[in-house]
């Protein structure tokens, strides 16, 4: 945050515009009709708080100094100072110094309001991290050091600590979804009582008034308080897959069960529903998602013409492994490919660990607890779904045009849980405990390795 000018993150001068209209507003804007930025449809939770930290800062007088007297330099100088990679458009370059020249003519004050913001977007993957590590701490109490690499290795990550460091509702999501993630947890440990359901719903409800992906969380949790709820007795096995199906749906506590959901739902609603209804009454629509309108591809593109859909897919599926790993900036920052085959190999090792730890667990060679397999279960099925989520987001915006890896990072105490898990089943037992090490130096050695070696150039590319 401290070396990356105004404004070098995806979007960011888009999302402070948005911070800025609240505080000198005090109103939502309508997206299409206020001069705003294209981001001003998310949902507000994120910049609302934020517009707090700005006015706060703008009042206390506090000014992060004069505006730069070096002008930026054009798009072909900033090319010839900084390589432009062949995974990176010409475009890139032009968006980077739009936003930068947008950013310089800020007064001041608002300049130290960017910054304040940026502190508490910090704060707020600070949050999200612990949050990763009580969700992994509650799935292995017993194995404190896998908790600890998850935290290690989200804290190290190099794009999450770019994105951490800049305004935008990412790591807001990060938290809200984590605890959504932990509370589904709990409900599932320990029972889905009125007051644990209620505090579910209501996060459910801030995951509504943050960003659209959050609200995958949703309909995991209906099903964690099914399962928390269970059957009022265990109905006898038939021949017949559709009658076992049937008996075991009139097994069900429904009385207790439709309480449960009818609170969990009627909190929520009441905390983010709101939203919806604005955007019902202002566009006619309660998911108002404009963004992008010119480039949208229609519902039913793929249906007509299969055969784009590999093409897309091998478009989207690399720029996203790669922009989650290390894209910085506005996309341009990238390192020599040779760098994502190398993790792209890494990755695998945890992932055939993961393999086989579900061998052995086929094979009773290790025996989980029944809500440790129902806890994995949920938190693989957030990651599923935001997966589905990601990927068509990519396949709609051009032909994977959308493709951002940092989208995933809401779900990144599921993925950070699974690779750990899977990397201490490949570890001798004896070493099993130094993980949080060997995972966080690495890590480490590689976030400043992206910092030194590629962010701060670019940055002195920019700037002069």
């Amino acid at each position: 945050s401290y070396y990356l000018p105004p404004g070098q993150a995806p979007d960011e001068h888009a999302h402070f515009e948005y911070v800025l209209f609240l505080v000198r507003h005090a109103r939502l804007p309508r997206y299409g009709v206020d001069a705003v930025s294209y981001e001003s449809y998310q949902a507000p939770l994120y910049y609302t708080l934020c517009a707090a930290v700005c006015k706060l800062t703008m009042l206390a007088g506090l000014e992060a100094g004069p505006r730069p007297a070096r002008p930026l330099p054009s798009a072909d100088e900033l090319m010839r100072r900084f390589p432009r990679s062949p995974l990176v458009p010409r475009a890139q370059y032009e968006l980077a110094l739009h936003a930068a020249g947008w950013a310089a003519d800020l007064t001041p004050a608002e300049r130290a309001g960017w910054w304040a913001a940026r502190w508490f977007t910090v704060l707020l993957g600070a949050l999200g991290i612990a949050l990763a590590h009580r969700i992994a701490f509650l799935i292995a109490p017993g194995r404190p050091w896998i908790a600890a690499t998850v935290a290690a290795g989200i804290a190290c990550q190099p794009m999450y600590a770019h994105i951490c460091a800049a305004v935008g509702n990412d790591p807001p999501s990060v938290v809200v979804l984590g605890a959504v993630a932990l509370l589904i947890l709990l409900v599932l440990r320990d029972g889905a009582t009125p007051g644990r359901v209620g505090w579910l719903g209501g996060f459910l409800g801030l995951a509504l008034l943050t960003k659209d992906s959050a609200n995958v969380g949703l309909p995991v949790a209906v099903l964690a308080v099914l399962l928390a709820v269970g059957k009022a007795r265990e109905p006898q096995p038939s021949p017949s897959l559709v009658v076992d199906l049937g008996l075991a749906l009139a097994a069900l506590r429904w009385r207790e069960l439709l309480a449960r959901l009818g609170l969990m739902l009627g909190v929520a609603a009441v905390v983010g529903g709101w939203w919806y209804v604005r955007n019902t009454v202002l566009y006619g629509s309660p998911l108002h998602y404009p963004a992008n309108v010119e480039i949208q591809m229609p519902w039913d593109f793929y249906l007509i013409y299969p055969e784009w859909l590999p093409r897309a897919l091998s478009l989207s599926l690399p720029m996203t492994f790669r922009n989650f790993w290390a894209g910085f900036g506005w996309t341009l920052v990238v390192l020599p490919l040779w760098w994502y085959w190398l993790i792209f190999g890494l990755c695998m090792l945890p992932a055939s660990g993961l393999v086989l730890l579900v061998a052995d667990w086929r094979r009773g060679r290790v025996r989980p607890s029944l809500f440790q397999v129902r806890g994995l279960w949920m938190l693989a099925l957030i990651l599923a779904l935001m997966a589905l989520a990601v990927t068509g987001h990519a396949l709609f915006i051009g032909l994977g045009g959308g493709s951002q890896g940092r989208y995933y990072f809401p779900a990144l105490p599921s993925m950070a849980l699974l690779a750990a898990l899977g990397l201490d089943r490949l570890l001798p037992a004896g070493t099993r405990r130094a993980a949080p090490f060997i995972v966080g130096g690495l890590m480490l050695a590689f976030n400043l390795y992206c910092l030194f070696g590629w962010v701060i150039p670019y940055c002195r590319a920019l700037t002069g």
